[in-house]
């Protein structure tokens, strides 16, 4: 429901769709209901002083704006589908704040002893006390009016059979037979650890090693098993599995293995499961990859619908591109021919750490070895093949040319780049190059550990840190006078550039800070709480507004991808509910005290837009 529809609601459909009072039970309401008051008051009225008479009435503004005041300093606006007064209500305190109608305002109140009976319902007294994590955390599940399903069920649901063991000192013919038999893919042989063979480990580390049928079990087998708990949702059993390129996955109660889960077994528990797209992805042709971005959104539709948190669903669009990229190489070098040096594909930016959304462009780089010029030619043509497959899948090239076309070269020659960015004296420039601070090796084998050296290296250098965090403040919330959302003219708000942007580079400062290569942004977080870099409650905002902001990100996405429209990453106020219209004001709030807090701290200073 958006805001127009909003707007035409009376005032007990309005009243019940705001929380708390969508959590009232039906006799509790109409009790709230029938005491309801209905006022207007003009624009320049003083309607609560600081300090004065305790407020009779909770105020729950329906349409225009009052402004919250202290000694004669703004301090914040209250909107359609917020309130003021409840404190005073409810305790009899003295207001903290004036309060003035900065326009016509259409209020509705509940009298004082109604809103305190309210108070002692369980409904209405959790809501009204909770944090803005706490609200930000009941809606960062996108808002797809559909309920959870298989998704969050515990992996034991996919256990279909016991496990299928054998003697440590089985042979590979004896499990070949009971395989056949079993009807199974794999199975587990009583070592310490336990360890598993699978059919894959018949095909490649036996017959195509020439071992013949007497050959140990244990020589081909793999341990240890890796294995998740019992409890684990079947979610985050497929991220594993997904995140790992697995096929078997071992589940153990109370530290006992008591089964092996398939990815055949993740198929057939959900139609919408991102493991069919992973396999077409993995085995595609070039004439295939124009069908990928189709599949893609369709399947990120489905997890969405399922109830799958936004980290969760770009977690899983990540991976998928990760397959997609590592295809791409595949292809490239089969029409090159082999590679004359050791190289590492990075993926850089919000793909390295896992949180692409259906809106992205190409950000990538190459790291090499020592080559001629006819190494560098091929280097160059490989680098131009993928960042065409890539186009052909629907990911267009970066706009500012961050890919590995422009951007490539050996490790001492990455290394010189990373030490020119740390001495760059413009925030701004060192803002835009800090992409590449954020990667990740999708594809190749040469070991690029020393560009994480270098950044580590640098995280009690002072003068950067403050440079570094004064960049982190280029991308802000997009407040106005009052905390109020700034929006265009068409009364968009661009959800990336003013909410996860701002997060994004001040966990990678804190990251920098902390010395640690940890790459997802929550995860970042975290770790500069236990560093005591950031506060618990610092974090615990960024991270549920992060949550948040994802979610208005995706829905936006798919609204747009089913509708045939551009996508892209501008919210219309006009759209939201005022619910979410104040939990978008309270987040980008929160962003900014944050960020001006940790860009203090550090010294650095703030960036003119």
């Amino acid at each position: 429901m958006n805001r127009r529809e909003y707007e035409a609601l009376g005032p007990e459909d309005f009243l019940r769709s705001l929380p708390p009072f969508d959590q009232l039970d039906e006799a509790t309401f109409a009790k709230a209901l029938s005491a309801l008051e209905v006022t207007y008051v003009a624009r320049g009225t003083r309607i609560l002083h600081r300090g004065g008479e305790p407020s009779r009435y909770l105020n729950v503004v329906r349409k225009g704006t009052a402004l919250l005041a202290r000694d004669g300093l703004p301090v914040l606006t209250v909107e359609a589908g917020e309130w003021f007064g409840l404190s005073a209500v409810q305790d009899g305190q003295r207001p903290e704040f004036d309060v003035d109608a900065l326009d016509d305002l259409l209020l509705y109140r509940l009298p004082g002893p109604v809103v305190r009976d309210l108070a002692t319902t369980p409904a209405f007294s959790q809501e009204v006390t909770k944090g803005l994590v706490s609200r930000l955390r009941a809606t960062s599940r996108p808002d797809t009016g559909q309920s959870a399903v298989v998704p969050m069920a515990p992996v034991t649901d996919l256990i279909s059979r016991e496990l299928v063991t054998l003697p440590p000192g089985a042979t590979v013919a004896q499990i070949a037979r009971t395989m056949r038999v079993e009807r199974v893919s794999s199975v587990v042989l009583r070592a310490e650890p336990p360890a598993i063979v699978t059919t894959s480990d018949l095909r490649d580390r036996v017959l195509a090693e020439d071992h013949g049928p007497t050959t140990p079990g244990m020589r081909v087998a793999s341990r240890p098993i890796h294995a998740v708990d019992a409890t684990t949702s079947i979610v985050e059993a497929r991220t594993t599995m997904l995140e790992r390129s697995m096929h078997h996955l071992g589940v153990e109660r109370e530290g006992e293995l008591i089964a092996v889960i398939t990815t055949g077994d993740l198929l057939r528990s959900d139609a919408s499961s991102p493991f069919h797209v992973q396999r077409e992805i993995a085995t595609a042709q070039r004439e295939a990859f124009g069908r990928v971005r189709e599949r893609l959104n369709a399947t990120v539709s489905g997890l969405l619908s399922a109830g799958l948190s936004p980290l969760e669903i770009t977690r899983t669009v990540s991976m998928l591109t990760d397959v997609l990229l590592r295809r791409a190489v595949t292809l490239a070098i089969e029409a090159l021919g082999p590679a004359p040096s050791d190289f590492a594909w990075l993926t850089l930016g919000s793909d390295a750490r896992r949180e692409q959304t259906l809106l992205t462009d190409q950000d990538h780089a190459l790291v090499h070895g020592e080559v001629d010029e006819e190494g560098a030619a091929w280097f160059a043509a490989f680098a131009a093949d993928i960042t065409e497959q890539l186009a052909a899948a629907g990911l267009p090239h970066c706009p500012g040319g961050v890919m590995a076309t422009n951007w490539s070269g050996t490790v001492a020659t990455w290394q010189a780049r990373f030490e020119h960015w740390f001495a760059e004296p413009d925030v701004r420039a060192l803002y835009e190059t800090s992409i590449f601070f954020d990667h990740r090796v999708v594809a190749g084998t040469l070991d690029v550990s020393a560009l994480d050296e270098t950044v580590r290296a640098h995280h009690d250098d002072g003068g950067f840190l403050a440079r570094f965090a004064s960049g982190a403040g280029v991308s802000r919330p997009p407040l106005g006078l009052l905390h109020r959302v700034r929006s265009t003219a068409d009364g968009d708000v661009d959800v990336k550039a003013g909410g996860i942007n701002p997060i994004v580079a001040l966990a990678r400062v804190l990251a920098v800070e902390a010395g640690t290569t940890t790459r997802a942004t929550t995860d970042r977080l975290a770790v500069a709480v236990d560093r005591g870099t950031l506060g618990l409650d610092g974090a615990e905002e960024l991270t549920e507004a992060f949550r948040f902001f994802q979610a208005l990100r995706l829905e936006h996405h798919l609204e747009a991808w089913r509708e045939h429209r551009e996508l892209s990453n501008l919210v219309h106020l006009d759209e939201l509910t005022p619910i979410r219209r104040r939990h978008l004001k309270e987040a980008f709030v929160a962003v900014a005290r944050v960020q001006q807090s940790v860009i203090h701290r550090l010294g650095g200073a703030e960036v003119s837009r």
